[in-house]
């Protein structure tokens, strides 16, 4: 997602046995990569405290994150209508995107295909009305495209998506048209990425 300057830190604090025990009942994450995020959580938050409790949504408008585009949509996707989340929240989003491996279970990646489905949904759905409207898409091109495309051509794209899209002639793209839509897809490999292995030491080397 970016990168921040490190804290002058000699270690990161400990992920909470009872957080651990939770992402690893609901997340396919292994334990170091529990930690590796933990630690980002910490680096993100900077409110001084050790353990971190909360993330404020301002706290990624920094670095080179706020020059991405989406970085908005994305924010809004992950935070929802709070200005704070907590690191499971935090984990748990970024665990959808996380590559399967082969010890992934059938019934996890499809739990999983089904949220990256809502998350990518509601990315576009601006309003979060349950439905992607022409204006919603227009929204979305223009933030990937304005740099590269004129109006024209930027309408062009959204009219061919709301074509393609759309199966209940309402003129607005329901969840049902947009999961169709992309069956053309393994969504179980599209949108992944590698969360890396923790390195380094936490609070608990110390004692």
């Amino acid at each position: 997602m970016g990168c921040l300057c490190l804290r002058k830190a000699t270690s990161s604090p400990s992920v909470p046995p009872d957080i651990m025990h939770t992402l690893k009942m609901k997340t396919a994450l292994s334990r170091s990569q529990i930690k590796y995020l933990y630690k980002r959580f910490y680096q993100f938050s900077g409110d001084g405290k050790d353990p971190p409790t909360q993330l404020h949504k301002y706290n990624f408008y920094s670095g080179l994150l706020q020059l991405n585009p989406l970085l908005p949509t994305i924010l809004n996707s992950m935070f929802g209508d709070k200005m704070t989340i907590s690191f499971v929240d935090f984990a748990l989003f970024l665990s959808t995107f996380q590559a399967h491996s082969l010890k992934t279970s059938r019934e996890l990646k499809n739990a999983i295909k089904d949220k990256k489905l809502q998350l990518l949904f509601n990315m576009y759905d601006h309003n979060k009305d349950g439905r992607i409207t022409k204006y919603d898409l227009v929204i979305v091109v223009h933030k990937l495209f304005s740099n590269l495309l004129n109006h024209v051509q930027i309408m062009r794209i959204v009219d061919t998506m709301m074509k393609e899209m759309e199966q209940s002639e309402s003129n607005h793209i329901l969840f049902e048209d947009f999961c169709k839509a992309l069956e053309v897809f393994d969504m179980t490999e599209m949108m992944v990425t590698w969360i890396p292995e923790f390195h380094g030491r936490t609070t608990d080397d110390l004692h």
